[in-house]
């Protein structure tokens, strides 16, 4: 299947709409392709790649809609998925939340979000890296176990208004774990919409050398500690923020922020004056998508500056019924960040932890933004400015209010992936030195 160019991408929806006789008609295509290989226990273990195109269908019946897909865009595919979707909202209920589509709409550019170099990758590339990857791990009596893919996709979406939307992506990830037979664990990984700039070397000496420092570590007590956090466990657990960032949830108490309303209508700060978050589609670091599943412009928006909350996302149901402006939420964040290294943050500590991963990261109570996870894949004591030994894993129980509250110092801003990160989501934040942070109990995970 060759890529749908713009021109391609509309004839399809043209065809769609045409076909269509409900009062209003949403159309969305995707085609992509994904290339993976996986290895585990020094070898390669699968190695494939998908393409495919999905086309989808929402009618709309006043109140009442449906949706249908198909995998297929030849004529005859086209109008059947067309009239199941017309079909399905026919005998649909009624949805007093139901919005009209949107018609022609102007979005910003995100001239980052692709890159020919990484739509042209093939499972040489992959295989490239991987076989780097197992030999340096075999160089130094490790195990290793990870995965390299890379993807190309585009969205085109339109409706029955008039509205054309279009935009293509790409991207490479790399993630991979080494582990040695005493007990040390070492992670790392990175992504990037362009391999120029791309260096999976890098990542694969930062495990490794994370495996050998955390072998036979040693049980610390939980309690309150200073920690030094690099910029993909800030991500874990700063991106969390944005699932109170709903003004529906903020007006009917869902949300954290319901307890701070008036704290933000006088403009106080809620975080750290240090703490400046936003999401822009044309973000040179870590670039978005430009418009959502409706079709809205996805624009610059800061969520927090210097610490003080400055937008919520409002669908545009809520914002109809409550006389608002609908915002759209982020589909990328990017945190600014400042100039201490990590190894100047561990210098200024004079007793606290140097971490590599959070995993497992999952909310506890939505009203407080209260999260738990574990400590994972290198865990190291901090005792005079120095990292003295590597400690055994904790469960934390924390809130990213807390943790950017708290910030004594900040690094570099820099794009990664998480444990919790989706393929070609987009995150790039510093790492932090942080105050007061909560570990409640010891892990025997590695």
């Amino acid at each position: 299947m060759s890529f749908l160019s713009d021109a391609e991408a509309k004839h399809i929806t043209e065809k769609l709409l045409a076909s269509a006789t409900a009062p209003e008609t949403r159309v969305y295509l995707n085609p992509s392709r994904k290339g993976n290989t996986r290895f585990a226990l020094n070898d390669v273990t699968t190695s494939g790649f998908a393409e495919t195109c999905i086309v989808q269908v929402t009618s709309f019946y006043g109140l009442k809609r449906g949706s249908a897909q198909t995998n297929q865009y030849d004529d005859q595919s086209l109008t059947d998925v067309v009239h199941r979707a017309e079909e399905i909202a026919r005998l649909a209920p009624e949805d007093p939340e139901t919005m009209p589509v949107l018609g022609p709409q102007t979005y910003t550019a995100s001239p980052a979000l692709f890159s020919a170099d990484a739509d042209q990758l093939t499972a040489d590339y992959r295989g490239k890296v991987v076989a780097e990857a197992l030999a340096s791990a075999r160089d130094k009596g490790l195990e290793a176990a990870g995965f390299v893919q890379n993807f190309s996709d585009a969205d085109a979406l339109a409706t029955s208004k008039g509205l054309f939307a279009y935009r293509r992506t790409t991207g490479v990830v790399y993630n991979l774990t080494a582990r040695s037979k005493d007990g040390g664990s070492g992670w790392a990984g990175g992504t990037s919409n362009s391999v120029a700039g791309f260096d999976p070397s890098s990542m694969t000496a930062r495990a490794i050398d994370i495996a050998l420092r955390s072998a036979k570590a040693v049980a610390l007590e939980p309690g309150n500690y200073t920690v030094v956090l690099p910029p993909e466990c800030v991500a874990d657990l700063a991106s969390t923020l944005l699932n109170g960032f709903d003004q529906r949830q903020v007006d009917e108490g869902r949300s954290f922020l319901s307890q701070f309303q008036k704290q933000m209508a006088d403009g106080q700060k809620l975080f750290s004056e240090k703490v400046t978050i936003l999401s822009d589609p044309a973000s040179l670091v870590a670039p978005s998508n430009n418009f959502d599943a409706e079709g809205q412009p996805l624009r610059h928006t800061e969520w927090i500056s210097n610490g003080v909350v400055k937008a919520i996302s409002c669908s545009r149901y809520w914002a109809k019924k409550t006389g608002r402006e609908a915002v759209p939420p982020a589909e990328n964040l990017v945190m600014a960040g400042g100039t201490s290294s990590v190894d100047e943050m561990v210098a200024s500590t004079k007793r606290g932890l140097l971490l590599t991963r959070f995993w497992y990261v999952r909310p506890v109570d939505p009203q407080t933004a209260l999260y738990t996870g574990l400590t994972r894949d290198g865990c190291f004591l901090i005792e005079g400015g120095k990292v003295t030994r590597p400690v055994k894993n904790f469960r934390w129980n924390e809130t990213p209010v807390k943790m950017l509250r708290n910030i004594e110092s900040m690094g570099p801003t820099r794009r990664v992936i998480t444990s919790e990160q989706d393929l070609g989501s987009a995150l790039a934040f510093p790492a932090l030195k942080v105050t007061d942070f909560t570990f409640s109990s010891l892990s025997d995970a590695i």
